[in-house]
């Protein structure tokens, strides 16, 4: 029997934490089709589709395996394509997000159980007509301790010019080799975030179809090991994390600076902080 595992989300914007759950849906379901579901829904955050795709894309999705739908949990844009007599329907979600509805299991009135089901703990998988299931992947840090849009949302105001680029550069790592790329993500991001998003569409397309074979090995922004124009840029990142901490601090009283408590720091300008301090 086929299976079909959908990674339903907001991806507001879509960052390496999804892609890191995108590969690990594929690590836990080996030959079976891993698709996104996404929607065009601006009405409560900034994103839609179009910049969803691109930068998904950039993560390092083919965008023949994403998708726009009306409803993600029912994603019925992805299901047509499939027999459902004989496809396993298994949606993936990050362990972050298992508090948030659809939540699997339950009885319906007639006393059968409810069409999503958990994955966990089933000895036999029905196919599509009869049940789809729910399982949750570990949830993957990125940037500078990061695991959500909100948070890149939440810092990005915050952050200077080269402090944007370097978390672009952490959250889409084919801007490593292309210095152009990036400040149109960067710029894309300020808009996005801030104002509106179609003009720098063209711009990040002619990016996308240029320069996108190059790739560059990842780590996270503090422990950065890699070359832009042959430009060693690790150590000049890290800098800019632990040294450059201005920008969230002009604010800040000297009371409010010594109540942080760096063993255990809150949000990413508390971390910005402490990491400055220890350095």
């Amino acid at each position: 029997m086929k299976q079909l595992v959908i990674m339903p989300g907001g991806f507001h914007p879509f960052h390496a934490g999804h892609y890191a759950l995108y590969q690990s849906a594929q690590e836990a379901f080996p030959g079976a089709d891993i698709k996104v579901a996404a929607t065009n829904d601006t009405s409560q955050r900034p994103f839609p589709f179009k910049i969803k795709e691109k930068l998904a894309q950039l993560a390092g999705v083919k965008s023949s395996n994403f998708y726009q739908v009306k409803s993600p949990f029912r994603a019925e844009e992805i299901t047509k394509n499939y027999n459902p007599q004989d496809t396993q329907l298994i949606f993936v979600r990050s362990e972050k997000d298992a508090a948030k509805p659809p939540q699997a299991g339950g009885i319906k009135k007639d006393g059968n159980p409810a069409y999503l089901q958990p994955l966990a703990g089933q000895d036999v998988l029905y196919p599509m007509n009869q049940h789809a299931y729910m399982t949750y992947l570990p949830t993957v840090e990125f940037g500078p301790g990061m695991t959500s849009a909100t948070e890149i949302r939440t810092a990005w105001p915050t952050l200077n010019d080269k402090r944007k680029t370097a978390l672009v550069m952490s959250l889409y790592p084919k801007t490593q080799t292309n210095l152009k790329l990036a400040a149109t993500v960067v710029k894309m991001l300020n808009t996005a975030i801030g104002e509106q998003l179609n003009e720098f569409l063209p711009a990040l397309g002619a990016a996308l179809g240029g320069r996108l074979a190059a790739s560059t090995e990842l780590g996270t922004l503090g422990t950065l090991g890699m070359r832009v124009a042959g430009h060693e840029i690790g150590s000049d990142i890290e800098d800019q994390l632990n040294n450059n901490t201005d920008y969230i601090e002009e604010k800040w009283s000297q009371k409010y600076k010594s109540s942080i408590n760096c063993a255990s720091p809150r949000g990413f300008s508390q971390r910005a902080h402490c990491a400055g301090r220890k350095k």
